[in-house]
């Protein structure tokens, strides 16, 4: 695409099962309904393969197949999600950035699914959204800068969220809600208001994780340190050069 299809849509309904569908480089204007198992790549990574909303009120891509894989493709432009797999099992969504969407990638309803390796910056609301999502694995992605949280996991149990790097999101960082027996490790989570919060949740495994706080909330009392101390030398200067 382009080539034999004009659209990527043309060539998912033109493929049979287990097909790859190439996509060139370019900036394409549709909304992707997949709801067969295949391959769909881009040439050349997401930089440089841009699928864009042609509804926003739908999202760009929408996987309802199991064993479906989607990569290396950049989504924007939506008002509901970038990616959204919803009913969709043991697929995998790697290597790709949604940016500017309302949610960077959505799982409702779907189980077994690799997530790896995916930026999610700049959506309105989440990076990232776990919704009645059990058993997926959710690892070295990106989720920053978004502007409320970067992830957040609802009634999703067992799932593996490992070594992402979640920092700079305005509200929290990665949000439990009603979820259990998930393993939260070895995330990254940098100057969000607040790193990892669970609510209603329980026998969740957490360790190895790095957190720190939001910049702002700590730059009044380490300026009130600097003067403290500041004050101090001075005191010390003083009283040495005039006894």
């Amino acid at each position: 695409v382009p080539g034999d299809f004009k659209t990527v849509q043309e060539a998912v309904n033109g493929a049979s099962a287990n097909d790859t569908i190439v996509i060139n480089e370019g900036k394409y204007r549709e909304n992707i309904v997949v709801s067969k198992p295949l391959v769909i790549r881009s040439s050349n990574g997401p930089a440089r393969s841009t699928i864009r909303a042609f509804l926003p009120g739908a999202p760009v891509i929408t996987v309802s197949a199991d064993g479906v894989t989607v990569e290396g493709l950049r989504f924007v432009g939506s008002d509901i999600s970038g990616v959204l797999l919803s009913g969709a099992s043991n697929s995998s969504i790697i290597n790709n950035e949604a940016a500017g969407n309302w949610i960077g990638i959505t799982l409702r309803h779907s189980n077994g699914n690799r997530i790896s390796g995916n930026t999610t910056e700049l959506n309105r609301s989440y990076g990232m959204y776990l919704e009645y999502a059990n058993n997926n694995t959710v690892e070295r992605n990106s989720v920053n800068k978004n502007y409320d949280q970067g992830m957040f996991i609802s009634y999703s149990n067992n799932n593996t969220i490992r070594e992402n790097t979640v920092n700079l999101n305005t509200w929290k960082g990665i949000m439990l809600w009603s979820s259990n027996n998930n393993s939260i490790t070895d995330n990254r989570m940098l100057r969000n208001t607040f790193g990892l919060v669970m609510s209603e949740s329980n026998d969740n495994t957490v360790s190895g994780n790095t957190s720190f706080p939001n910049i702002f909330l700590i730059l009044p009392i380490l300026l009130i340190y600097i003067v403290i101390i500041s004050y101090f030398l001075q005191k010390r200067v003083l009283r040495f050069i005039y006894g």
